[in-house]
Parts: C-alpha cells; structure tokens; sequence
C-alpha cells in the first residue's frame, strides 16, 4: 500500500482562515485592545482546537435570497441525520484539546525545569571548575616546590660526588 503525504501545513492554514473570524471575536485580546502581547503559533494552534472543536453548532446561513430558507431547511434536516455522528466527533474532538492544552503546559513546565537545571548545572560548573583550578594551582605550587628540592638535593649529590672523588684520589695517592 502506498500512502499520500498529507500535506498538513495546508490543512493547518485553511484551519487558520476558516476559524481566524471566530478565535478574533472571542479573543481577550479583541475584548482589551491595550493588550500588545501576540499568541505564539502554539498558543494559536490550541486557540483554534478550544474555538473549532464544536462541529456541530456551526450557525446555519444562506447567501442565496431566492432559495435561502430551503437551502437552511435542508440544512438543518442534514444535521438531524448526522447528530450522532457529529456528536461523536464533537467529543472527540473536546477531548483532543484537552490533551493537547495538557501536554502544551507540561511541555512548559519541562522547559522551565530544563531552563532552571541548566542555569543551575551552570553555576555547578563554573564553581567546581574554580576549585579544581584553585587545587590544580596548588598542585602545580607544590610541583614546583618539590623540583626545586630535586636540584638541590642534586646540587648536594655533585658536591657530595666531587668529595667523594676527591677522598679517593688522596687515598689513591696515599698509598
């Protein structure tokens, strides 16, 4: 079986134009025009699940002005025979945007966790990298200290050689 790509940004942006008059007449955003804070696409996406979930309520019109009140009538007898079924996709779809705007704000809630361990691996970090260069100062102090032992205990080897050397040849010459 061979499967079409769905193409989802499309779906998503006829979602958008379709529903954008009724995510703008319900907007606290349209209600307190003081508010300059924009929805993130995020934010928009759940706005249009909460807004567009109720599929079966959807107002009834008609554009035409002979034929309007028959084509409403149909309409309206249409949407007797699909209740079940639209009622069905109305709590589906209900229930999808409860689970959506859940796992959206334990998605936040993750990222703020994230955002506070790693400042918090951060500043970890950067004291335990002082102290490990404060003991690595130490360290290399007392490297430094411990060579300078070594040439002077090799300095006293050579003076203690050379009057080593000197003995023997005064015994050499001795005898």
């Amino acid at each position: 079986m061979q499967y079409e790509k769905v193409p989802t940004q499309q779906i998503i942006d006829k979602l958008r134009q379709t529903l954008e008059p009724r995510i703008v007449a319900n907007s606290p955003q349209s209600r307190s025009k003081n508010s300059t804070i924009a929805l993130d696409e995020e934010d928009e996406d759940i706005a249009l699940l909460k807004t567009g979930f109720d599929i079966y309520n959807v107002p009834i019109t008609s554009y035409q002005r002979r034929l309007g009140s028959v084509v409403i009538a149909v309409r309206k007898i249409v949407r007797k025979l699909l209740r079940p079924v639209l009622e069905r996709q109305v709590i589906y779809n209900f229930a999808n945007t409860r689970v959506v705007q859940t796992l959206s704000n334990q998605l936040q809630k993750l990222q703020e966790n994230q955002k506070n361990l790693d400042q918090k691996l951060q500043g970890e970090f950067s004291n335990g990298f002082l102290e490990v260069k404060a003991q690595l100062e130490t360290q290399q102090k007392a490297l430094i200290a411990l060579q300078s032992e070594i040439e002077q205990i090799q300095a006293v080897q050579q003076q203690q050689s050379a009057i080593l050397a000197q003995i023997n040849a005064q015994l050499l010459h001795r005898q």
